[in-house]
């Protein structure tokens, strides 16, 4: 049982890390949108 949850721990590392690169990436493009639509044209 525990090297089970061993086994699940490691197959979640990279899940986890491409979840927070993603969400890392879709925030970092909602400032931007956020800033070019708070611009006075």
């Amino acid at each position: 049982m525990e090297k089970l949850s061993e086994d699940f721990k490691d197959r979640q590392k990279p899940v986890s890390r491409i979840i927070v690169a993603v969400s890392a990436a879709v925030a970092g493009f909602l400032i931007m949108l956020f800033r070019a639509i708070k611009k006075p044209r």
